[in-house]
């Protein structure tokens, strides 16, 4: 029987596969973990900055398709 030494039968894997299970290549080799879920810690600065940017959103939403071609770059 052969032996695999890559992970999920690959030379290498990086990504996560499910919600945590988590492959990466490290300056130690490649190393397969569980991936905590990171907390999403609002402070007044993320708060007003995602403010700032939902008003914009709904804003660039508000504005017709020639206005919105002139704000999009060519290419």
């Amino acid at each position: 029987m052969v032996k695999i030494r890559g992970p999920l039968l690959s030379s290498a894997a990086s990504g996560t596969v499910g919600p945590r299970l988590t492959f990466s290549r490290r300056s130690t080799g490649q190393q397969a973990r569980f991936q905590r879920k990171q907390k999403d810690y609002v402070s007044a600065g993320r708060a007003q900055q995602r403010l700032w940017f939902s008003m914009a959103e709904a804003w660039w939403h508000e504005l017709s398709q020639e206005e919105r071609d002139e704000w999009t770059p060519l290419g």
